[in-house]
């Protein structure tokens, strides 16, 4: 590919940046950028993400992830709230084959000035989740709440009292890292009947959220510069969970029948972790095949590296018996299983938990200790409780009946009011669906958005999710706590809004 020389143009410098067309878009800009810093002043500003990704016509989470390699070169600096400048050369001279002494402001900081890790000026560029940016709508298709409204409230608090009352004096102090064990042998025993998954309670840790469970992994699996595989598009927690860790990304496509396994990364490229949602993929809905459930297990055993494999909602599916877990075919053990109960239960109860393999449990007990000791251990022994007694079991079935209802509420709605004007994707599974807007760009999103907040309708754009801006409008609706009658009302007021 010709180079193709693009002019950045701003109120901080004017640059030059060419994309040499070799390689990534984010290891082009790398270099591209590499070369205007070398040319600047440390301690000059940097232009923010969303000004350079406009005005070069690339994705923000692009300029976002090279600004963060650059970071890890020590050549980016940011301050939280005060932007990002350029940091210390020191990398650049190693690089040339010259030392340089490195001065405090080399290293990103003037005399006296408190100075940040890598890891801290990493978190400068990461966005909040969409879902928390705004408050609740009423007619709101936010993603990722399960079923609320039928959850059996009575009976749980009923339960964390009895637990709070009558709790051991070993309950009420420090308890084992790894979880109450046997909360860990009902989880061992669910996976085993509903996902097929064979393990031990003793591979099983109990975390604060499936967000905690990648971020754990993250620490034992990936040191700065390593390579992690991630989906295209993709769960934007476990994206930030291994940039903090330092990882480079590498975005592999999904399509109908998953990760294309086929452009996984050759042997060379040392990749330490592949992470997946194979049940039903963040945000697409696609289902990864059986054929390529077996590729990745293969691929993985010849590199060397893990699997992580999260299960966010796999018990949620609607046409046929939920698929097996790749994990249930794990004969190398290379899979690290991650699950949640946040999309069965309630977000708020932050319980999550790994399956690890053998090899690693050490080590992931070692980390969880480090990091908060253990998960509140009321919650853990309630939890508990609740399973053995069957009413997870329970309301796991009244949730499912529900969620395929407002399922076919919301297909039969957006069938009525928006037609061939949109496309569906993802709906056999999950509590999410994802809908395109046929001939909108991605550009109108915003402005959609907006006018459908003051319609009193919640939408959530699909950009986040992508390493590499989709050109189409696309939305993430969530239904799985909406009332059918909201949700057919919602549907019908957002058709509104995309007719103006």
């Amino acid at each position: 590919m010709a180079k193709v020389p693009r002019r950045l143009s701003s109120t901080y410098s004017v640059w030059l940046i060419t994309l040499d067309g070799v390689g990534t878009l984010v290891d082009q800009l790398v270099r591209a950028l590499r070369v205007e810093i070398q040319k600047g002043q440390v301690g000059a500003r940097l232009p923010p993400t969303r000004t350079l990704a406009k005005d070069l016509g690339l994705s923000r989470n692009t300029v976002i992830t090279a600004y963060g390699e650059l970071a890890n070169e020590g050549l980016v600096v940011s301050h939280f709230g005060g932007g990002s400048f350029i940091g210390g050369q020191e990398t650049s001279a190693r690089q040339a084959g010259t030392s340089t002494k490195t001065s405090s402001a080399a290293a990103g900081a003037a005399p006296g000035e408190f100075r940040l890790t890598k890891f801290a000026r990493r978190l400068e560029h990461l966005d909040p989740s969409p879902i928390l940016e705004r408050p609740e709508l009423k007619f709101d298709f936010r993603y990722g709440l399960p079923v609320l409204g039928d959850f059996p409230f009575g009976t749980w608090s009923r339960i964390v009292a009895r637990r709070a009352s009558s709790s051991a004096v070993s309950v009420l102090g420090y308890g084992d890292a790894a979880g109450y064990l046997p909360l860990r042998a009902e989880i061992a025993q669910y996976l085993l009947r509903a996902r097929g998954v064979r393990c031990d309670p003793d591979q099983i840790i109990i975390t604060n959220g499936s967000q905690q469970a990648l971020d754990l992994t993250a620490r034992i699996l990936i040191d700065p510069g390593d390579r992690v595989v991630i989906e295209e598009p993709n769960y934007e927690g476990a994206r930030q969970a291994f940039s903090m860790a330092g990882a480079r990304i590498v975005a592999v496509p999904v399509d109908k029948d998953g990760l294309q396994v086929s452009r996984l990364p050759a042997r060379s490229s040392r990749c330490r972790a592949a992470y997946v949602t194979p049940s039903h993929q963040f945000p697409t809905g696609a289902v990864m095949s059986a054929p390529r459930r077996r590729e990745l297990l293969q691929w993985a055993n010849t590199q060397g590296c893990f699997v992580i494999e999260d299960d966010y909602d796999g018990e949620l599916r609607y046409d046929i018996r939920p698929i097996e877990a790749i994990k249930g075919g794990d004969d190398n053990d290379l899979v690290i299983y991650v699950g949640t109960m946040s999309k069965v239960l309630f977000p708020s109860l932050r319980l999550g938990y790994l399956v690890s393999p053998r090899r690693l449990v050490k080590s992931f007990i070692a980390a969880k200790h480090a990091c908060d000791r253990q998960t509140p251990a009321l919650l853990q022994t309630s939890l508990s409780d609740f399973m053995a007694q069957g009413h997870f079991n329970r309301h796991l079935l009244r949730a499912r009946r529900l969620c395929a209802q407002r399922r076919s509420a919301l297909l039969e709605a957006i069938e009525t009011h928006l037609g061939v004007s949109v496309t569906v994707e993802g709906a056999n599974a999950g509590i999410h669906v994802m809908m395109w807007l046929v001939g909108r760009p991605s550009s109108d999103v915003s402005r959609i958005v907006e006018k459908a907040a003051e319609a009193g309708v919640g939408i959530y754009p699909i950009a986040p999710y992508f390493m590499h801006a989709p050109r189409v409008a696309g939305l993430l609706l969530g239904y799985a706590s909406m009332e059918e009658e909201m949700i057919e009302e919602g549907i019908r007021r957002l058709a509104d809004v995309l007719k103006q």
